[in-house]
């Protein structure tokens, strides 16, 4: 009998919907109990305290990629899991992981001992993926996981949606399959991972992504900034400063907005009370980034 405690592994480019899958995820009745490693490039995580109401346990390791740290902060949260408790366990890296070195990092910690890897889950975002399929790094990516989850198709025509898949399906992914907002069918998951066997074959490709990406966290508590504004900010910082990802909360009056931003789209949504007035901003000249910055594109002061 395998009393071994399930985990899954969730990666994807940055702004792709791994948050929103870990979301829903974990409100399945599979993953009733489940546990939460949350991984930020970023020193603060702005995800945190959204998934922290809906799982009594959320781990946060920020500042740095999981699998190109020592990865002795991850294990010792797995081990201290698995001390608390039998429920599964869903490790979500940060936008520029590696899978396969993520995996390593658990081989090097026995952590298969107590482990069962049930899934390895890659995301991504079908509103960014090139028509002629992935890039190169996205492709290593995605080639390395059991299953291929396509989110905000919603944002594609039907023809596009369908090229798409069936491109991605050229490049030789074999389970790819459909996910609205974080939501598709679990019976499309297999039980049983095979990305060790995957590993054994294949060496890991060099992170080049951390090293030449940066990141600020911007306070802008007490900045009113509307939806339209935002907006213009984004693509006036992602032009100047090479972004890559921003997202967090602003205030505009009374209501809080929401934001998730890539290069290609932006997405403000109403957000919570209880979100931290910050925006984390990604890329190669993010950490030029400060509060200063964001008041002079927003119009608050003016040089």
């Amino acid at each position: 009998m395998n009393d071994k405690i399930a985990l899954y592994l969730v990666n994807g480019a940055l702004g792709a919907g791994k948050t929103t899958l870990v979301d829903f995820l974990v409100q399945q009745p599979e993953f009733t109990g489940a546990r939460v490693i949350e991984n930020e490039f970023a020193s603060e995580s702005i995800d945190s305290c959204t998934l922290a109401q809906r799982v009594d346990e959320v781990a946060t390791i920020t500042g740095e990629c999981i699998c190109c740290s020592s990865g002795e902060e991850l294990i010792d949260i797995l081990h201290d899991f698995a001390i608390s408790g039998r429920a599964p366990v869903i490790i979500e890296s940060t936008g520029v992981a590696n899978t396969l070195r993520v995996v390593e990092k658990l081989l090097a910690g026995d952590i298969f001992e107590q482990y069962d890897l049930k899934q390895s889950l890659y995301v991504v975002d079908g509103a960014e993926a090139r028509v002629d399929g992935l890039a190169e790094t996205l492709l290593a990516e995605a080639q390395a996981a059991d299953t291929v989850l396509i989110s905000k198709l919603d944002l594609l025509a039907e023809n596009d949606r369908q090229q798409l898949i069936e491109t991605l399906l050229q490049q030789g992914l074999t389970n790819v399959v459909n996910m609205d907002h974080g939501k598709f069918d679990l019976a499309q998951l297999d039980d049983k991972s095979q990305t060790l066997d995957y590993l054994l074959l294949h060496e890991p490709a060099e992170n080049a992504a951390e090293n030449t990406l940066s990141y600020s966290v911007v306070d802008v508590a007490g900045l009113a900034i509307s939806a339209g504004k935002i907006e213009k900010i984004w693509v006036s910082l992602r032009d100047k400063y090479a972004l890559r990802r921003m997202k967090g909360a602003v205030a505009d009056g009374d209501e809080i907005l929401h934001i998730e931003a890539t290069p290609q789209q932006i997405r403000v949504t109403r957000g919570t009370t209880d979100e931290p007035l910050k925006l984390v901003v990604i890329g190669e000249r993010a950490r030029e980034i400060t509060r200063a910055v964001i008041m002079k594109e927003s119009g608050w002061w003016k040089v």
